[in-house]
């Protein structure tokens, strides 16, 4: 295995990359699919359970992973109220930048990295989930593609999966929120800014192939929010699948002893999305 980091964009955002190394006893030749993680927490940080533990499990799996640590501000800079950030490096669009210059890295290296260029995917958890959803509704807008400054076909998505995934923020409109500061730059959002932020409202004909899951019983977002996105991707007519698993917390991960730090982040049931996303991904080929 190659492991290595890098940062991209104004903030230095930081990727760790796992990637698979040509070997004349298996094929010297080979090129990889990628699977890009996209960690969650809130914005205000990014979860070190949904990052190595889940690179390592899809590098297993035969994919080059990335793991994109956006900038964020860090959990402490948001627990005290009376000095909380004025312009968190975390608002949106800056998260979606440095997501986009990832995939337009990866295939700028395609040939040196050994990369399928065609079979790259995006894996967000959370506020990662959210994330993954902008970039798979935004990717082929001019406004995105003139802010990265590359060709919106470096960065477009093959496919996007979503966990658990923050897909619709409008119902916290006019309220004050830790989440609504670190994603808009505002305490206080309103419907505007918070429908800018929520991929289910843009869902359109270009968004790539979706596998969503959540669980039925996640106390901090919805599963209705994943069941609106595979809605609107079904009025669009584009590909998706959708799990919702009746048991588990929010924030489940591989949803065993790998990323679980409390008995109830262990679910054997919710433990099977990864190797339904794999027979998804295959069918995809």
């Amino acid at each position: 295995m190659r492991y290595f980091k890098n940062t991209i964009g104004k903030n230095n955002a930081e990727i760790t990359f796992y990637l698979h190394e040509p070997s004349d006893e298996i094929d010297k030749n080979r090129k990889y699919p990628v699977m890009v993680v996209v960690p969650g927490g809130g914005y205000m940080w990014t979860s070190d359970r949904e990052a190595e533990p889940i690179a390592l499990e899809f590098f297993a799996k035969d994919y080059h992973v990335a793991v994109v640590r956006y900038c964020t501000e860090g959990l402490e800079a948001y627990q005290s109220k009376a000095d909380l950030p004025k312009e968190p490096v975390s608002q949106f669009p800056n998260p979606l930048l440095e997501l986009a210059e990832t995939l337009s890295l990866l295939r700028e290296n395609k040939e040196k990295w050994f990369i399928e260029e065609d079979k790259i995917s995006v894996l967000g958890f959370s506020a990662g989930g959210n994330l993954v959803g902008l970039l798979g509704v935004y990717w082929n807008e001019n406004w995105l593609e003139k802010l990265v400054g590359r060709k919106k076909a470096s960065y477009q998505p093959n496919h996007i999966i979503i966990a658990y995934g923050a897909l619709d923020l409008t119902n916290s409109q006019d309220e004050e929120s830790l989440i609504s500061l670190a994603i808009t730059g505002k305490l206080k959002a309103g419907k505007d800014d918070l429908m800018r932020v929520s991929p289910v409202y843009h869902v359109n004909k270009y968004t790539p192939p979706a596998f969503i899951w959540h669980t039925g019983e996640d106390p901090l977002v919805e599963a209705a929010d994943s069941l609106k996105f595979a809605m609107a991707m079904d009025e669009k007519d584009r590909p998706y699948e959708l799990h919702i698993y009746e048991k588990g917390v929010h924030g489940v991960a591989l949803a065993d002893s790998r990323t679980s730090r409390k008995e109830n982040q262990s679910n054997k049931q919710a433990s099977t999305w990864v190797n339904l996303l794999i027979g998804w991904l295959n069918a995809q080929q």
